[in-house]
């Protein structure tokens, strides 16, 4: 068959991706597809999506993006379909013998937000305080990501066996997550998932602190089995995981970060007390250090003058 049309095209393409990328890889292209790409390109022949097409589409959707329209896709949401659109683009060229020309978006300059999203030292203390006073499974989840960096959906599949008390270390190796898969006639299903973590990268081991050592230590349980954050073998999912996690912030009066807050607050503290950033990188499970240093590694104006000093 001779794929023309980028809808036709598109509707083969996600069934070949189903057999060949992770599951939750899938469950994404599927809503990228259906909410996005689709709408925007079901009419059009694959040899006129160009450059200039892709591009006025993607200043629509940092417009109006949304599905209730009130409000755009953030540059990162964009940027993220964009590599779902090439990926199908490449694929139908390879397929079909056809010419493709990349395509390179130019995404319009804003002024960062200037929004916290880390808690500063005083403010660590004192959540540390309260979920120490607290000590239990929820509380335990809150100190480990404060204490490791770890992602929501890998502590929510921590188990205890997961927890070498022995040697003092966490192994990370597996993510839960809730995914959501949009079918082409328009039905959709959602379930939750333990799979790989996000990337080879973050299969890790990270070291425990003394001080989450001893929380770990109190807390331990005897079935190695049982999940950290329930102490039973039924496991919590991020969803509702973070619904306590907001509890937990308004009746200790804590300012509201949201809980991947809590790793940028790890990776900004290990950064600004000198540790080496290759280090910080292999802790957080990043697949690259550049990713550690475009989002963590921001000069003091004290770094800098002791820079030029130098010269």
């Amino acid at each position: 068959m001779e794929y023309t049309n980028f809808e036709e095209w598109a509707s083969k393409w996600m069934q070949d991706k189903k057999d060949y990328v992770k599951e939750s890889t899938y469950a994404n292209y599927s809503v990228v597809m259906t909410n996005h790409l689709l709408p925007a390109f079901s009419k059009y022949k694959l040899q006129d999506i160009t450059n200039n097409v892709v591009q006025e589409q993607v200043l629509l959707w940092m417009k109006t993006g949304r599905i209730n329209k009130k409000g755009g896709l953030s540059e990162k949401t964009v940027k993220d379909m964009i590599v779902v659109l090439k990926n199908c683009l490449r694929d139908w060229s390879e397929f079909t013998s056809h010419s493709y020309d990349e395509i390179h978006i130019r995404y319009p300059s804003k002024v960062k937000s200037q929004k916290n999203h880390t808690l500063s030292k005083d403010e660590m203390k004192y959540m540390l305080e309260k979920i120490f006073a607290e000590n239990n499974y929820e509380a335990l989840g809150y100190a480990i990501s404060l204490y490791t960096g770890m992602r929501i959906g890998e502590i929510c599949a921590l188990q205890w066996k997961d927890v070498d008390l022995e040697n003092k270390l966490l192994h990370v190796n597996k993510t839960l997550q809730r995914i959501y898969i949009k079918d082409f006639d328009g039905g959709s299903t959602s379930k939750v998932i333990i799979a790989s973590p996000k990337s080879q990268k973050s299969v890790r081991d990270i070291p425990i602190c003394s001080s989450l050592f001893s929380l770990l230590e109190q807390l331990n349980c005897d079935d190695c089995e049982n999940y950290i954050l329930t102490g039973t073998k039924n496991f919590i999912e991020p969803r509702a995981y973070r619904k306590h996690y907001e509890a937990f912030l308004k009746r200790n009066n804590i300012r509201h970060i949201n809980f991947h807050g809590l790793r940028h607050t790890f990776a900004t503290s290990c950064i600004e007390s000198g540790a080496d950033c290759k280090v910080v990188s292999e802790l957080l499970g990043h697949a690259s250090v550049n990713t550690t240093l475009n989002l963590y590694v921001h000069p003091r104006m004290e770094d800098k003058r002791a820079c030029v000093e130098l010269i």
